[in-house]
């Protein structure tokens, strides 16, 4: 007999995704892929008009200081005005910031036009999620969330290493490249979903869902969706909101969020506001991988490369050998490897260095959401996920700032040292405090979260 979960997946994989959805993930490629075109120059291009490095990472931490200070504004304004103009108008926004970025006569003028598209980014991200539950069959959603994510993934890889090719055009040239992807992007979903096409899409699920089909198809899909229905949701079980303070009771919560901390602070924020000034310092190198501006780019791309490695592994891992032991590898490897990238002396160890302290950062983002999803349980957990992504938001504000501070007084390397030591002291704080619970609870309730969240990712 075929269990639930397999008939599950069979109807998933029998339900096409509607055409609406295949034009988000389209826009999510050209989005993210002009985004890894600006990541490279965006710290050197502050840098230029002569500031410390502290003032150059502040640029970067703008950006995600208006993402997150304007994320309850978006929920509300997308239920208001609705999500597909909230979607268009936030990456409007981005692009104008983008433009407007290009053309920046001073570093005030770059500060303040990055923080507006900080607020436009947070507000198409809300919404395009809104739009893909909305318009996703509902045995599909997870498929549908899965390929909006992996468009973003493969903008994520290939748009960094296109922005180290482009970097010889300057510093401006990646705006306007970006600014113009995001416009016709804005042109093409609007085109491609017009201002009704977003209702039908949810209409036409919903009369899916409650219209007799041909022959005795229809009772019994009824049947298994009552039936998945009554096994997802049985009698008995609590579905009341779990509060933040009944989560710090369970002794995982807080070192789960110090990790979610961490990585923003290393593997999210320095990454993306440090790396870059990095490599600029970066002399030596091989014939076959000479010095240059390709190299900020490049350290992205393989950082992007060791985290997308260690996804392939890290979900199935968490399930198989507990959440514990995946986080603590994922935090020993990325660490130990953060440490050291500070002492890069050539652009072949500056690479190498990057992908394997991507591949650390792999292991831990799965297996902790898989830990929080034990804790959560069958519970509404929206508050307790908030304030989970409020603290690796938090590091991704604080870590380039703070990164900056030392490396203006103390060099790169106190910088790599300070972060690394910081993902070490979380894995030893894993190994003390994060045993698994001896009545394997967790372990049961959570199986194949872990592999569901890097599928998804």
């Amino acid at each position: 007999m075929i269990g639930e979960s397999g008939r599950n997946e069979d109807v998933s994989e029998r339900v096409k995704l509607p055409r609406e959805i295949w034009v988000l993930v389209a826009a999510a490629v050209a989005i993210s892929l002009g985004y890894g075109i600006v990541a490279p120059v965006l710290p050197q291009f502050a840098k230029a008009f002569g500031v410390t490095t502290t003032a150059a990472t502040v640029v970067v931490s703008a950006f995600a200081f208006m993402r997150l200070a304007f994320a309850p504004v978006s929920g509300r304004l997308s239920g208001r005005f609705g999500e597909r103009r909230m979607y268009l108008s936030g990456i409007t926004i981005v692009a104008i910031s983008s433009a407007a970025s290009a053309f920046s006569a001073s570093y005030w003028q770059l500060l303040i036009v990055r923080a507006l598209g900080g607020a436009g980014s947070v507000m198409f991200t809300v919404a395009a999620m809104s739009l893909v539950i909305k318009m996703a069959p509902p045995h599909a959603r997870g498929r549908a969330s899965a390929a909006y994510g992996s468009g973003f993934l493969v903008g994520n890889i290939t748009g960094p290493a296109l922005g180290g090719v482009l970097a010889p055009l300057g510093y401006r040239w990646p705006f306007i490249i970006y600014a113009v992807m995001l416009l016709i992007s804005v042109l093409f979903v609007a085109w491609a979903i017009p201002a009704k096409g977003s209702e039908r899409a949810a209409k036409r699920l919903a009369s899916e869902s409650n219209a007799p089909a041909s022959g005795d198809a229809a009772p019994a899909k009824r049947q298994q969706t009552e039936h998945v229905r009554a096994k997802v949701i049985p009698p008995g079980i609590d579905r009341s909101p779990l509060s933040v303070a009944e989560a710090l009771k369970n002794p995982r919560f807080p070192l789960i969020l110090i990790t979610s901390f961490v990585q923003g602070w290393a593997n999210m924020g320095m990454r993306v506001g440090v790396t870059p000034l990095l490599a600029a310092t970066i002399v030596a190198g091989p014939s076959w991988a000479p010095p240059g501006p390709w190299l900020a780019g490049g350290a992205l791309t393989a950082f992007a490369l060791g985290n997308v490695l260690a996804l392939t592994r890290s979900g199935s891992w968490a399930d198989s050998y507990g959440r514990r032991a995946v986080v603590i590898l994922g935090l020993v490897l990325s660490g130990v490897f953060t440490l050291t990238i500070g002492f890069s002396t050539s652009t072949v160890a500056l690479l190498v260095l990057t992908a394997l302290g991507g591949l650390g950062s792999g292991f831990v983002q799965p297996a902790q959401q898989g830990a929080l999803a034990d804790i959560v349980g069958k519970r509404q957990g929206g508050r307790v996920v908030s304030v989970f992504q409020q603290a690796g938001d938090l590091g991704q504000i604080l870590g380039p700032i703070m990164a900056g501070l030392l490396i203006d007084y103390s060099g790169f390397s106190a910088a790599y040292i300070a972060a690394g030591t910081m993902l070490l002291l979380a894995a030893v704080a894993w190994i003390f405090f994060g045993k698994e619970r001896t009545d394997g609870k967790e372990r049961t309730d959570g199986k194949d979260r872990g592999r569901a969240l890097s599928e998804n990712i």
